[in-house]
């Protein structure tokens, strides 16, 4: 089976994100189904990755987040397993997984193993811009409602530039 690769700067940032806003409180907020897809250049993301919402404006509860799938579909939790996402405006954070560790096919100890590298699976044309995961400049904002299901279709562009389009 193969293992995603573990790349330090989406790590880094997904720390900085829980650092610079935190938890919240230690009630459970409120919150909304919400799933979606991630687009790049009007094609599903490729390689999969990881999502994650924060907070236009300081409320409490928990930042809802979730995984990318390899064809650009996600679904958020926050406190179970897709439970969805608080009500409010969000800053849409983006790390995409662009490689992955071979497949040793046996002992991961084996010595000479450690000597592999990681395989590439997304293109150079395919990467999105490393704004996309910045918690602070990240120019995608989403709108989560008090609602059955909050459909989500974000647009990512090769300028930097994204948007997102609310699902009926």
């Amino acid at each position: 089976m193969k293992r995603m690769k573990n790349i330090l700067r989406p790590a880094f940032m997904m720390t900085l994100t829980a650092i610079i806003v935190g938890c919240g409180g230690s009630e459970n907020v409120e919150v909304f189904p919400a799933r979606g897809i991630v687009k790049f250049n009007g094609k599903p993301m490729t390689g999969g990755g990881a999502i994650s919402l924060v907070p236009m404006v300081s409320q409490s509860g928990k930042n809802a987040g979730g995984i990318i799938n390899a064809d650009g579909t996600f679904v958020l939790t926050t406190y179970e397993d897709g439970d969805g996402a608080m009500k409010g405006s969000f800053r849409v954070i983006i790390n995409q997984t662009t490689s992955q560790e071979p497949d040793y096919g046996g002992d991961s100890d084996a010595p000479g193993k450690a000597a592999v590298k990681a395989v590439q699976t997304v293109t150079s044309a395919d990467i999105i811009p490393t704004i996309y995961s910045d918690p602070v400049s990240s120019p995608v904002e989403v709108k989560i409602e008090a609602r059955e299901l909050n459909e989500l279709t974000i647009n990512l562009e090769r300028n930097g530039a994204g948007s997102f389009v609310p699902g009926a």
